[in-house]
């Protein structure tokens, strides 16, 4: 009995984040990344905004939303951790390309709107160099 309790615990939580997902709309999403690194209180990279359509069966997984901007254009990249809890959507990505990236972020969505942080740490010139970054995104309308 109490197996079964459990289990269908398991399940509802489980669907109740795949339900979250669903909040986000379809259609084309800007994007915009707004970087500091810490250690060099002097260098502020411009932001970065990325235009990018999102098809129905996407907006089930925020992460395919987020992908792009959120890898930085590295290569070989892969969540290690995606998790949803209500509207929040936690996760770490590794990449194994030439920049070797580890980013973990928290990003707050709505159908129509986001809002985020991302930690993102490098090794530079055998130097761990830390990225804070601030996430907005918004839906422009259909694709």
């Amino acid at each position: 009995m109490r197996i079964r309790i459990l289990a269908l615990g398991l399940c509802i939580f489980g669907l109740a984040g795949v339900a979250r997902a669903e909040d986000l709309a379809p259609g084309l999403w800007e994007l915009s990344l707004e970087a500091k690194v810490d250690a060099e209180p002097g260098f502020q990279p411009g932001p970065i905004t990325v235009n990018q359509c999102v098809s129905k069966s996407d907006t089930r997984d925020p992460s395919k939303l987020l992908a792009p901007i959120a890898s930085a254009g590295a290569s070989g990249c892969n969540y290690s951790e995606k998790s949803y809890v209500g509207q929040k959507f936690r996760f770490a990505m590794q990449c194994s390309g030439t920049l070797e990236l580890k980013t973990t972020g928290e990003v707050t969505f709505s159908a129509t709107a986001l809002r985020g942080t991302l930690t993102t740490s490098s090794s530079i010139d055998g130097k761990t160099v830390e990225l804070k970054s601030t996430l907005v995104g918004r839906r422009l309308g259909d694709c």
